[in-house]
């Protein structure tokens, strides 16, 4: 499992995330150049992580370069659940622009329940028409009931994210490892695909899923549902149609089920 390919990492974010780093857009595609990805994509932090960019930054992605240093560059978001109904924390003008959306609970930002109101929350968002995928749903600070929300998932035709953030030494997540493996399991039960991510915060860590490549051995998780290793099939992915939200529909957007690529 340590020579699987990986060709991309779109959970990353750049200086406009805050958090401390430094660096640019720039810096960080020299690194994924350095680390032979074919893609990378930036998912800087939505408006409501204190100290990340504004509406107005998303905006002006649609003017940013679409390669450098040999790689294809995408821009997407990781937005903000914000409560149990799903809301999240970008207008769908912007949403609609981006390549991409992952949706993540984070502290402050989101209040955590139980594992019944939780679930029930990641489930409202990805509902969401532009939703591809869950951000690190292994934290424990957030418990989730991982059969429901992962068969959901596949429904609404959203992938779950294995984090390799959640496994470092020093993490700040809790239960990752344990967590991690029960996903996987379930992920190779339903036959859903899952997204490897580097959650690099700066150039350091881009294309970094050395924590990861031990737990996939370990559960003999099948290479064929990695997205990573598969361009084609991460293309579909966020390629597929977004049906239009209709008139009087709120915020957090209801959309009908479909089958997994």
């Amino acid at each position: 499992m340590q020579h699987l390919p990986i060709f991309l990492d779109i959970h990353t974010h750049s200086v406009s995330s805050g958090h401390g780093t430094h660096d640019t857009i720039t810096d960080m595609a020299r690194a994924a150049a350095q680390a032979s990805l074919q893609i990378l994509g930036i998912s800087d932090h939505g408006p409501r992580t204190s100290g990340s960019c504004c509406s107005s930054y998303f905006r002006n992605l649609l003017l940013a370069d679409r390669k450098r240093f040999g790689v294809s560059l995408l821009y997407g978001v990781e937005l903000n659940i914000l409560n149990d109904e799903g809301d999240i924390d970008l207008e769908d003008s912007l949403l609609h622009s981006l390549d991409y959306a992952l949706i993540s609970m984070h502290h402050p930002v989101f209040s955590s329940g139980t594992a019944a109101s939780n679930t029930s929350a990641y489930i409202n968002a990805m509902k969401h028409p532009g939703v591809r995928f869950l951000g690190h749903p292994d934290d424990g600070r957030f418990p989730v009931d991982y059969e429901r929300l992962l068969r959901m998932a596949k429904q609404y035709h959203v992938y779950p994210e294995i984090n390799n953030a959640s496994l470092m030494p020093g993490a700040y997540r809790t239960d990752g490892y344990r967590n991690s493996m029960e996903i996987l399991e379930l992920c190779r039960k339903l036959q859903l695909p899952v997204l490897l991510s580097s959650d690099s915060h700066g150039k350091d860590h881009v294309g970094d899923m050395q924590y990861l490549f031990p737990l996939l051995e370990s559960c003999q998780f099948p290479p064929q549902l990695i997205i990573n290793s598969n361009v084609g099939l991460f293309r579909r992915i966020i390629q597929k149609a977004k049906p239009p939200r209709q008139a009087g529909v709120p915020a957090a957007a209801r959309r009908a089920p479909h089958s997994v690529v």
